[in-house]
């Protein structure tokens, strides 16, 4: 998934690397609203974490986690469209 998401996402998108769970924490440009990506996500079946959901107080904003727990041969397709999604609202 992270191969995945250094290829279809934003360039400059930062990406955690957890030691385990299965979970990745992503980082976006400064301007994108992860909450409008969320819908827009919404809209083609795809459903993530919005970074503001971590947050009592808004932050986060251009933040988001994503679940890769989901089989391997589905992940590519998701992460591309999403990735595309988030170039959009560049």
């Amino acid at each position: 998934m992270v191969a995945a998401i250094a290829r279809y996402f934003p360039k400059g998108t930062k990406v955690s690397r957890p030691m385990g769970g299965y979970f990745l924490w992503l980082e976006l440009s400064g301007g994108t609203d992860s909450m409008a990506l969320h819908h827009s996500a919404q809209a083609e079946g795809i459903n993530f974490a919005p970074g503001p959901m971590f947050s009592a107080s808004g932050e986060y904003s251009n933040c988001l986690r994503l679940n890769y727990g989901l089989p391997s041969d589905c992940i590519r397709s998701v992460v591309k469209t999403l990735g595309a999604l988030a170039k959009s609202q560049e």
